[in-house]
């Protein structure tokens, strides 16, 4: 029975790997291993996959069918080709670039002052490379003004598996690392180099002309022209919006700093976070709190932090759900545990008004709607035991409450409650989640890829619907290798460096999004104030508003997510002409 169902699985899934044999040469593994993913790590996945515990899959429907490319004669003369893929599409270690991706010979982009832009091209070897290296020229606009060489950070894309428990196995781009050079790129395996632009604040403006060469040692080299428009303006950053991760923070202060400038420079502003709590047996040793609080205070982060030691945990159970002091089921769910909260809030209230923390919120419980899985009865009694919590730690006075939900009704029920400050969803929009944002400052909990999902759910989409908050999952990403079952990692810590992954250069792109379409609102208001017309920049607005889908969790079928820059870029524009 086992060998039927094995070959059913063959037929559905494009590469099954389940055999010692197949799985050491699949594009997937000969890329982990060039990257020289954790070995102990690869060791044990190796296992998993030779053993059936997992599935390694290479295939990627996001975009069209290609087959591998066929080189032209200067191609088999260099041994490789370069083509370029937007960064909102990946390349894995199987994908083939399409005929548009090689026909293009040029990048393009702009930005505006102080602002970072990602410029990819993307390498198919058609034999093994070595020392590859990545040099720039000078970037020059029109009227001879340059772009210095350290705005330019030229990165390595690494490759590692993704997946968790009984998940298909994808390798996919991950991590980036700071490299001028590559030291091996394998025959049919695509590396994409991803270099970051961090525009000057004092830039002048102007499109800038430069060239990016790649240059394998023995090879031919590729020159790839490049056009940057730097726009003379710079971005607001806006009050009363947050974009704070949640699980960040650590009390290891050393490597917590360079996770708070990473945030910063990819435009975090707090974090949701257990390490804001206090210690002692009674709940008053802020030493470390205020200490992080500190750190967030010098790398320029400016709220809000959602503190989550007190939270209620929502699971299928009521046994299960567990939450503050480590409690769970009747003793969580009780009216001595919501007055002990009440007086670790109070003590938290007065610490921080004495140390003048950062604005910061009490999330107090989150997916209580999974207990429905327990019957209707458990869900019922969950939401009486919740709003009684939430009253209770209303009580104390100068302090703001939130609370996020994962069933509808749950939200309908709830979120206008006068016990709540904010509230937050953790499924997808519906009329009445709409119809709250507009009422209560509101969180969208996860986006439902992290593709090009991340850029649209914390950019326009959070302008469109009136979201005030979202709290993109941190991950644990501590370690090369080590995080390799969390997809969702944000950083990865080790070599005693930050390194950002794809999906928060993604997440940083819709964060910028968000600025443009804020920062023309804004300059309209001071425009009108001034009696100027701004009916050009309003249309504007209101064109990329109207064009933006209805779900953040979901492709939708006919919206184009590369047409994200070209409705930046019109803003842009916009905010051009009114800075005038």
């Amino acid at each position: 029975m086992q060998k039927y169902i094995l070959l059913i699985v063959l037929l559905l899934i494009s590469s099954f790997v389940y055999a010692k044999s197949d799985s050491m040469n699949t594009k997937s593994m000969k890329a982990l291993k060039a990257d020289k993913f954790d070995s102990e790590a690869l060791d044990t996945l190796e296992i998993q996959i030779n053993v059936g515990k997992k599935i390694l899959v290479e295939e990627d429907k996001s975009l069209p069918a290609a087959q591998a490319p066929v080189p032209s004669s200067e191609d088999s003369k260099k041994g490789y080709l370069v083509f370029f893929r937007n960064y909102l599409y990946d390349v894995n270690p199987y994908s083939n670039p399409l005929k548009s991706e090689i026909d293009q010979k040029e990048l393009k982009a702009f930005a505006a002052l102080g602002e970072y832009e990602p410029l990819l091209f993307s390498v198919y070897p058609f034999a093994d490379l070595t020392s590859c290296k990545i040099t720039l020229s000078e970037f020059v606009n029109e009227k001879g003004n340059k772009l210095p060489l350290s705005a330019f950070q030229v990165n390595n894309v690494i490759y590692s598996p993704h997946g968790i428990k009984d998940d298909p196995i994808y390798i996919r781009p991950t991590i980036l690392e700071k490299a001028r050079e590559i030291p091996k790129m394998i025959q049919g395996i695509p590396k994409t180099v991803w270099i970051t632009v961090k525009v000057p604040e004092d830039a002048k403006e102007g499109s800038y002309k430069g060239k990016i060469t790649f240059a394998p040692s023995g090879r031919t080299a590729t020159e790839i022209p490049v056009t940057f428009t730097v726009l003379p303006v710079k971005l607001l950053q806006p009050s009363d919006v947050s974009w704070s991760p949640i699980m960040a923070g650590s009390w290891d202060f050393e490597s917590l700093e360079k996770q708070m400038v990473s945030l910063k420079e990819h435009g975090m502003t707090g974090m949701v976070t257990n390490y804001l709590e206090p210690e002692g047996e009674n709940y008053d040793d802020f030493t470390k709190a205020n200490k992080l609080m500190s750190l967030a205070k010098k790398t320029g982060l400016t709220g809000e932090f959602a503190l989550f030691n007190l939270h209620i945990q929502g699971l299928s159970t009521w046994q299960s759900t567990f939450g503050l002091f480590g409690l769970t089921g009747d003793k969580l769910f009780s009216q001595s545990t919501y007055d002990k909260a009440k007086d670790v809030i109070i003590k938290t209230r007065d610490n921080a008004k004495k140390n003048k923390w950062l604005p910061y919120i009490f999330y107090l419980t989150t997916e209580l709607g999974y207990l429905s899985v327990d019957g209707e009865q458990t869900y019922n009694k969950a939401m009486k035991c919740a709003e009684q919590y939430y009253k209770t730690a209303r009580e104390v006075e100068g302090v703001r409450l939130m609370a996020t939900f994962n069933r509808d009704e749950e939200l309908t029920s709830h979120w206008d409650i006068p016990a709540l400050d904010e509230f937050g969803m953790n499924g997808d929009m519906f009329p009445e989640f709409e119809r709250a944002a507009k009422k209560k400052p509101a969180w969208i909990c996860f986006i439902g890829n992290m593709d090009r999902l991340e850029r649209l759910g914390h950019g326009f989409y959070m302008w469109k619907y009136n979201i005030r908050g979202i709290r993109p999952w941190f991950g644990q990403g501590n370690g090369r290798g080590k995080g390799k079952g969390d997809t969702a990692t944000l950083v990865m810590y080790y070599d005693n460096e930050q390194h950002p992954t794809v999906r928060f250069e993604r997440i940083r792109e819709g964060v910028d999004d968000y600025k443009y379409i804020f920062t023309l609102s804004e300059y309209i208001k001071r425009a009108e104030a001034e009696g100027k017309n701004t009916s050009s920049a309003k249309k504007v607005i209101k064109a990329v508003t109207d064009q933006i889908p209805y779900s953040h969790k979901k492709h939708t079928k006919g919206f184009d997510y590369l047409k994200m820059d070209e409705l930046r870029f019109q803003i842009g524009q916009e905010i051009v002409k009114l800075a005038k």
